[in-house]
């Protein structure tokens, strides 16, 4: 049997109302969100799908580090080691050298009080004052790069032996103006005043005038002059002989001795230390510190 038209009719009539009731729901805005959500859904697993199905592009390698010829390298290593040691080698003697000098200078200002020979002219005694500390014309300037805690307190010796030398000038010239001569014994009043000096330091008697049966002896700041075959004392020295015994300090020519003598003590135990440590350096197996001489190549 065929069905109905009505019956037909009635059930194309239920899905139209159906569908239009779905419709409504669809666009409603929880639907709409809901099918927001789907569409995305498969838009992503689909790009997924692509991207894992098209090729992968190739990682560029990068060049890893070239090898290394050890047995160059090791080459250059010992080449920079003898160097080293040859460098080393040049530094000893200035070191020896150092110390000698050091221990000059720490013999000298113990016997007179200070470093340079207060007889020479004051530019040569300069100019010996530099020799003392410098051994090596080219070599004794690298030191500090090498040894620089050495260098530095071999520098703060030089100026406190420079101090003392210009200390011990003025106290010279303060002396001699504190000295009472007459003309003939003019010439001898820079004598005088150093035997004043030598006496206030410790370092000597300073000045002396004795007498023997065969005649005389005069002595002034370590040089002495003797006159036999006669009694009879020279003017001139029997007036500064006479200034010296009768020359009383004032407070400024105390100060200048007790700064002095404490200076003197102080170089002579630097100098000392010093010339021992130059000793210790020159006995070491390695050069420490950089220099032009010990770049690589």
């Amino acid at each position: 049997m065929r069905p109905s038209r009505r019956a037909s009719a009635g059930r194309a009539a239920s899905a139209k109302t159906l569908f239009m009731r779905w419709s409504r729901w669809a666009w409603s805005w929880p639907g709409a969100i809901l099918l927001l959500a789907v569409a995305v859904g498969v838009a992503m697993s689909y790009a997924t799908l692509r991207w894992s199905e098209s090729p992968k592009p190739e990682v560029a390698k990068v060049p890893g580090p070239a090898r290394i010829d050890e047995p160059a390298q090791a080459a250059s290593e010992q080449r920079f080691a003898e160097i080293r040691q040859a460098h080393l080698r040049q530094l000893q003697p200035v070191l020896r050298t150092d110390a000698e000098k050091l221990s000059e200078i720490g013999r000298r200002i113990r016997a007179e009080g200070r470093v340079t020979d207060v007889h020479k002219d004051r530019s040569d005694n300069a100019v010996e004052l530099k020799s003392l500390f410098v051994s090596d014309r080219v070599l004794s300037g690298d030191l500090q790069n090498h040894y620089a805690e050495y260098s530095r307190a071999k520098e703060r010796l030089r100026r406190n032996v420079s101090d003392h030398e210009e200390e011990f000038r003025k106290a010279t010239f303060l002396v001699m103006g504190r000295l009472s001569l007459p003309p003939g014994a003019e010439h001898r009043r820079q004598e005088v005043a150093w035997s004043l000096l030598e006496k206030c330091l410790e370092k000597g008697p300073g000045m002396t005038l004795t007498m023997r049966p065969d005649g005389y002896q005069y002595t002034a700041r370590g040089r002495s002059r003797g006159y036999e075959g006669t009694t009879v004392v020279a003017e001139d020295e029997r007036a500064a002989f006479e200034a010296f015994t009768s020359f009383l300090p004032d407070v400024d020519v105390a100060a200048h001795c007790e700064s002095l003598k404490k200076r003197a003590a102080g170089i002579s135990e630097h100098a000392k230390k010093l010339s021992t440590d130059a000793i210790g350096l020159v006995q070491g197996t390695t050069l420490p510190g950089e220099c032009k001489y010990t770049e690589r190549e």
